[in-house]
């Protein structure tokens, strides 16, 4: 039962301060908290673009926390019409809602044998250099070195991410259900190279040889140095979507003018 709810929002949108006073109103008629952080709350409401819903997402602390996003932005693919939407909300109240669980990936940093740095993303990890030079990046699995790429970077992506930073960079649209990672060299400087899709156990060491940055979900941005090596696995946790409707295609339709 969803008691407590927490809506952000994208100030930078004009009106949206009125746009979340009328969502609040129609909350607190359900009999709904709506409390100032994100903490133990059970929805989060985000209202704006996919970046929005991005942010959302790195304020969940566990899976029992829904979230639900509100398409005010430009793309939006991870939000929701704001169509008739205090009669979606009233629906979400009374438990009349279809959850979707999306893959995570746990990101963990070693520095000189040292986890420095724990963290997850949703759509994916992107590291890539960190100024004008080209950098080395050796990726393996469990039982063997899977690539060797020079370039300018390496998107490490789950399939909900395969319609974000991946789309742009060549790589496959992957169904948000099949349970997967994909990589992808970022400008790779050789004339063979193809984006590899991996098995949700696989955990992947991926080491650079130059300064470098990561950045998750286009939402946190970490310094990396020569050496470093990013673990990166499936996550045991979730994120639990709340969608109006799914319909890949159609909306990668409607997005990006698929197969017009």
């Amino acid at each position: 039962m969803i008691k407590s709810i927490f809506i952000l929002c994208n100030r930078k949108i004009e009106g949206i301060e009125r746009k979340k006073g009328l969502v609040e109103k129609a909350l607190k008629s359900c009999g709904k908290t709506v409390k100032k952080s994100a903490k133990d709350v059970d929805l989060i409401i985000t209202m704006g673009g996919d970046g929005t819903f991005l942010k959302g997402v790195h304020l969940l602390e566990n899976s029992k926390t829904l979230i639900y996003g509100i398409k005010y932005g430009n793309v939006g693919f991870l939000t929701n019409s704001p169509a008739e939407i205090e009669k979606k909300l009233k629906k979400i109240a009374e438990g009349n809602y279809i959850v979707k669980k999306r893959m995570l990936l746990d990101i963990c940093l070693k520095r000189n044998g040292r986890i420095i740095l724990k963290d997850f993303c949703l759509n994916e990890a992107f590291l890539s250099k960190k100024g004008i030079r080209i950098i080395d990046i050796v990726a393996a699995g469990k039982r063997e070195t899977i690539l060797k790429a020079r370039g300018d970077g390496l998107i490490i992506s789950t399939p909900t991410g395969s319609t974000a930073h991946s789309l742009s960079a060549m790589g496959p649209i992957v169904a948000p259900e099949v349970k997967c990672f994909i990589l992808i060299p970022v400008c790779p400087h050789t004339l063979s190279w193809r984006p590899v899709i991996l098995p949700e156990n696989e955990h992947l060491s991926v080491t650079v040889r130059q300064d470098s940055v990561l950045v998750l979900d286009g939402q946190k941005e970490y310094p990396l140095e020569n050496g470093d090596v990013l673990i990166i696995k499936k996550s045991a946790k979730t994120a639990n979507t709340i969608m109006d409707a799914e319909h890949l295609f159609a909306t990668l339709q409607s997005k990006f003018n698929w197969s017009s």
